[in-house]
């Protein structure tokens, strides 16, 4: 079986699991957390179902502890019924951490047992429980730090898991990432990517950046530990947010800063759609890229 026609039949099978997950009738207490319905009993192949859980939580609790609160409700499993936790039994919650209403979660080894379906159901179940949360617009799900498996995203949103549509399951589109040559120079790798209803080419495209060429001639100018909170794509302009800790990964030599941004910036360029970049940190636009101006990488290149 090929590489495409497994992802076709990847896409098809969470179709089938997470076509529309259902949810409890409004005026209910408690916070919504997904569980996982047994295969054999989904109604209608729905097998993400909320339920409504009481949280325990200090008076006056803020957004970050609420969100660790869903995260480890959803680690313990339902308080009744047939539903199930999709996280392997002993995953502990390592790490969260709210930066720009993306919610990074960070777990323990247990994370890495689950792959394939059943790693794309426990992403789509954390990040609806998150997102049900008016501080969480958008999920980063890690395992001490690292990415987990071969998940096609870094960065997932609630849209990423109402797939509804089988005519637009899968499309692929080729891209030009931009790695190190031998010589230090930047080298394009050109890339097939395939992206999925909800998934949009340029988030697609920086998950793909961030681990690495394909080709063993080339190396990453990003260094490890480098993240993005997300990227999207209006009216050509492309805003890319940064959680102002990927900025400490940094190395200290200014050429080596130049060669992430135009890794990045050359690489997100190879998108027609892209005209301008734009750089925040948790929030905020940034005129400095490191010791780089990022001026030098904020309009596309001419010729």
């Amino acid at each position: 079986m090929n590489k495409k026609t497994a992802c076709a039949l990847l896409a098809l099978l969470l179709l089938a699991a997470c076509a529309a997950p259902s949810q409890p009738e409004d005026g209910e207490d408690g916070a919504l957390i997904y569980y996982l319905a047994p295969e054999e009993e989904a109604r209608g192949g729905d097998r993400i179902q909320a339920v409504r859980e009481p949280l325990a939580l200090p008076e006056g609790a803020d957004d970050q502890e609420i969100a660790r609160a869903v995260v480890e409700r959803l680690l313990a499993g339902p308080s009744g019924g047939e539903l199930t936790s999709p996280l392997p039994e002993g995953t502990e919650l390592l790490s969260l951490e709210l930066q720009d209403r993306t919610a990074h979660v960070d777990l323990s080894d247990e994370l890495r047992e689950l792959s394939g379906v059943a790693l794309t159901l426990a992403d789509y179940c954390l990040t609806l429980s998150l997102t049900a949360l008016e501080s969480v617009r958008a999920v980063r799900i890690t395992v001490h730090g690292r990415a987990v498996g071969h998940q096609p995203k870094q960065v997932f949103y609630e849209r990423d898991v109402l797939l509804s549509d089988m005519d637009d399951v899968l499309q692929t589109v080729e891209v030009g990432l931009y790695f190190l040559d031998a010589n230090g120079a930047l080298a394009e790798e050109r890339r097939t990517l395939s992206l999925y209803e909800g998934q949009t080419l340029a988030e697609t495209l920086v998950a793909a950046l961030l681990e690495g060429p394909e080709d063993r001639e080339l190396r990453r100018a990003i260094p490890e530990g480098f993240a993005v909170n997300y990227v999207r794509v209006e009216n050509g302009i492309c805003t890319v947010s940064l959680p102002a800790a990927a900025l400490e990964s940094l190395p200290e030599d200014e050429e080596s800063q130049r060669m992430i941004l135009w890794s990045l910036a050359e690489s997100l360029y190879s998108i027609d759609a892209v005209e301008e970049i734009r750089l925040l940190a948790d929030g905020e636009e940034m005129k400095l890229f490191g010791q780089v101006p990022v001026e030098q990488a904020a309009v596309r290149p001419q010729g």
